[in-house]
């Protein structure tokens, strides 16, 4: 990816200003040469997603579901246009990945069990396959969507329990104080593997851009984390909003 060279303005002083000190600038790069701190780099393997959307904004909570309890890694909050731009950069690398490896696959068949396929307030780990019914929330809250593959089969189709409160979703799982407020990305670089798919989160502002977060991912669990994000973003622009 080429170097995007800065786009300037020149400083200019506002004229209700008479002190002269307010000035603007007008700026882009891309995220090439972005720095990586050190405790950023070792990066945070994640299993399962879920995204949670606002009028403005999506937050994606990524979650390690190896353990009991389940805890989430990584919370990362995008704009929609950001947000989209990511889906977009990820269904292209799938294509790169499947040109170079073959097609991929979920890591395990999304059949029907007892553990229902996750939908809108459904609780994350508890079932396998794409995310997202129109379940509801309470009023005001953001709207879930999941991205999670369940690793034990089953062949009987039971009915799907009624979508639990958003509110009962993050009871069930560990969410460390230090990671509640989110790391702002404006910016992502995929890269893959055969086995694992890395996402860098970048924050692209001045002076440089810095990866706020580094994420990893089996190959196996991206076509569900594609489903999940997929479902989030129609929701969102079913109720009007623009990405």
């Amino acid at each position: 990816m080429p170097d995007e060279p800065f786009s300037d303005q020149p400083f200019s002083d506002q004229p209700d200003d008479p002190g002269g000190s307010s000035m603007f600038q007008n700026f882009q790069h891309t995220p090439i040469g972005a720095r990586v701190p050190e405790k950023i780099g070792r990066g945070v393997f994640a299993t399962a997603l879920m995204v949670l959307q606002t009028n403005e904004i999506f937050v994606v909570d990524f979650l390690s579901m190896g353990a009991q309890p389940q805890q989430i890694v990584a919370r990362i909050v995008m704009t929609a246009h950001n947000f989209s731009q990511f889906l977009g950069g990820l269904r292209q690398n799938v294509k790169h990945y499947e040109n170079e490896f073959g097609p991929l696959k979920p890591r395990f068949a999304p059949h029907a069990s007892p553990h229902a396929a996750p939908s809108e307030g459904a609780v994350p780990g508890e079932g396998g396959g794409e995310g997202g019914g129109e379940g509801e929330t309470p009023a005001g809250m953001p709207h879930p969507a999941f991205g999670t593959v369940h690793d034990t089969l089953h062949h009987s189709t039971p009915a799907a329990p009624p979508p639990a409160p958003i509110t009962e979703m993050y009871e069930q799982v560990k969410f460390p104080e230090e990671l509640m407020a989110g790391a702002f990305a404006n910016a992502v670089m995929i890269r893959h593997t055969p086995e694992e798919f890395c996402f860098d989160f970048i924050s692209s502002l001045y002076p440089r851009p810095i990866v706020v977060s580094r994420v990893y991912a089996a190959a196996g669990r991206v076509p569900s984390f594609i489903d999940a994000m997929t479902g989030s973003l129609e929701r969102y622009e079913r109720g009007g909003g623009s990405a």
